[in-house]
């Protein structure tokens, strides 16, 4: 399924072996200037097959334009980052990594996570949920969360 204005999508994988969901932030949204933390696979050809960790903050609640299906955060991505979760210091997903401005510090955006939410509503799935409270280092966050994170790789014919 294909959400291609949110720029989500859901797959399913044949032979897939079994991983930990991840778990979405319940009921609230991002602050201004909360730190938060990218998990993903940039530049697998380059960097390596395993998974990278960058540290930010949330540096506005909007996308450009005054998107506010998108948040604005700081912690470095690079391409091949799209797609990849990012955590707030709970081990929450707050967002999910969409694009970013090539040539601007830092001017990276991620779909909300309320809008993956009901994205995944609406095709039947039903995600957890984690209430905010607790707090995990980010090194916690890495090894927790590798658990939980897939590289996909798609290739032109």
């Amino acid at each position: 399924v294909v959400d291609q204005r949110n720029d989500l999508a859901l797959l399913r994988v044949q032979g897939a072996p079994a991983f930990k969901p991840v778990a979405f932030r319940d009921g609230v949204g991002c602050d201004l200037g909360e730190p938060v933390v990218a998990l993903g696979f940039p530049l697998a050809g380059l960097a390596g097959g395993g998974v990278h960790v960058t540290q930010g903050g949330v540096s506005a609640l909007f996308g450009l334009h005054n998107d506010s299906s998108l948040l604005q955060f700081t912690a470095p991505i690079q391409p091949g980052s799209s797609g990849s979760p990012l955590f707030d210091a709970a081990g929450s997903v707050v967002g999910m990594v969409t694009s970013t401005i090539p040539d601007a510090q830092n001017m990276n955006f991620a779909v909300k996570a309320g809008l993956a939410l009901a994205f995944l509503d609406a095709c039947g799935v039903e995600p957890t949920r984690t209430p905010t409270g607790r707090t995990f280092s980010t090194s916690q966050m890495a090894r927790e969360a590798q658990q939980s994170l897939w590289k996909i790789e798609a290739r032109n014919p």
